[in-house]
């Protein structure tokens, strides 16, 4: 049996209809989900195609193409698309899809239809990075009857020193209004509301916001049906149904888990989900989980698997003095180091209530909740990050 990579695209056309009657109205739109929820497969399956298809010039920048300076990122990644090349010609078959997509070549970019962005040097070395801005903007918007730009992870920009720079990018969005729309999406709540939704944020009311829904029980039949069309594996859908709320409804983590399933050729959902949990661990958390210094490990177990979100509660800190073994719980101060240095590397977000924080990455929320519950809870940190040698039941 050949295995595919990539379990077939969920569409979401309830979503596509809200956000296009938004982009058709003339206004840009911003939306929000957490990581590894769909927002990009959206964009690429969903939105960039349907887009396309009437008429409209449409392509997708990854702000994260470059992390450390996404102000670079933005113009560099606008600048590979508005100099794009169009392959199509009178003489030559359009490409499909699939194989216009093998062809990009530049990270963090996608244009739809028959185009390869731009990979050489900027066309205006000498401009700055607000002129270069601009003068990207204005040329896309000429290509076709519309134009749209949709910006991957566009928090990225949401910090003191890119104010500047974010209301520049303003400045020229205005420019071009009625020729080019925007799609921003984010991961980061508070990095979105930090842009658009407070009083002197540089982009405040520029976008109307759309959450992206959840996905439910015909997602998960999906999964089932696909097991059962290319394997005849027949897996219990109720347990399946069980198990998506607690991945946080994340569809990548379900198709983890649909892969596994797959792969051992058999309908044991319970060992699918511990070794899919093992495995999560082990390959992405652990080494840099064991690296923390005791009080912040023991702040993201707190919020992991307390069901609450303020840290400096009296209980919050002696859970922590617990897990650090100390004879006083650690002052507030202390905590707050902790925090913002976890906060600067995008491990827990605010939640725009005062002292409350969330875990960003909620796949290291499900598997610390996972390894530690409250019979393992031990004296010692190593004793809580170990995972039970039993496994129980899935729901």
């Amino acid at each position: 049996m050949s295995l595919q990579t990539t379990l077939p695209y969920f569409a979401r056309p309830d979503l596509l209809e809200s956000v296009t009657r938004l982009l058709l109205s003339g206004a840009n739109v911003t939306l929000f989900a957490p990581r590894r929820h769909g927002k990009t497969s959206f964009v690429r399956h969903d939105l960039l195609p349907a887009l396309h298809e009437a008429g409209w010039f449409a392509a997708r920048v990854d702000l994260w193409r470059n992390r450390d300076n996404p102000e670079l990122g933005l113009v560099e990644g606008l600048e590979s698309v508005a100099y794009a090349t169009s392959s199509r010609s009178p003489l030559t078959r359009p490409l499909s899809l699939a194989s216009l997509r093998a062809t990009l070549k530049v990270p963090g970019v996608d244009i739809e239809g028959s185009w390869s962005p731009a990979s050489g040097p900027t066309q205006h070395p000498e401009a700055s990075l607000e002129n270069r801005l601009a003068n990207a903007l204005h040329v896309i918007a000429e290509r076709g009857n519309h134009s749209l730009i949709v910006l991957d992870e566009f928090q990225a920009l949401a910090k003191k020193s890119s104010d500047n720079f974010v209301a520049s990018f303003r400045t020229a969005l205005q420019d071009v209004e009625g020729r080019l729309s925007v799609f921003f999406t984010g991961s980061s709540r508070d990095g979105l509301m930090r842009l658009f939704n407070r009083s002197k944020a540089p982009l405040f009311r520029s976008a109307e916001s759309v959450t992206l829904p959840n996905l439910g029980d015909n997602f998960v039949d999906s999964r089932a049906d696909y097991l059962n069309a290319v394997a005849s594996i027949k897996v219990d859908r109720d347990a399946l149904k069980r198990l998506f709320p607690r991945l946080c409804y994340t569809p990548l983590f379900l198709n983890e888990i649909t892969r596994i399933l797959l792969v051992k050729g058999d309908a044991d959902l319970d060992g699918a989900v511990f070794e899919w949990h093992r495995s999560k661990y082990e390959n992405e958390y652990a080494e840099w989980f064991s690296s923390l210094a005791d009080v912040e490990s023991a702040v993201i177990i707190w919020l992991a698997i307390s069901g609450q979100k303020s840290v400096y509660t009296e209980e919050a800190r002696e859970f922590v003095r617990k897990l650090m073994q100390e004879d006083a719980a650690p002052p507030t101060s202390r905590v707050q180091t902790a925090i913002r240095r976890l906060t600067a590397a995008q491990v827990l977000e605010p939640t725009g209530v005062n002292g409350s924080y969330e875990i960003a990455d909620q796949g290291l929320q499900i598997v610390i909740s996972n390894a530690v519950n409250e019979d393992l809870i031990r004296p010692s940190r190593d004793s809580l990050i170990q995972f039970p040698n039993s496994r129980g039941p899935v729901g």
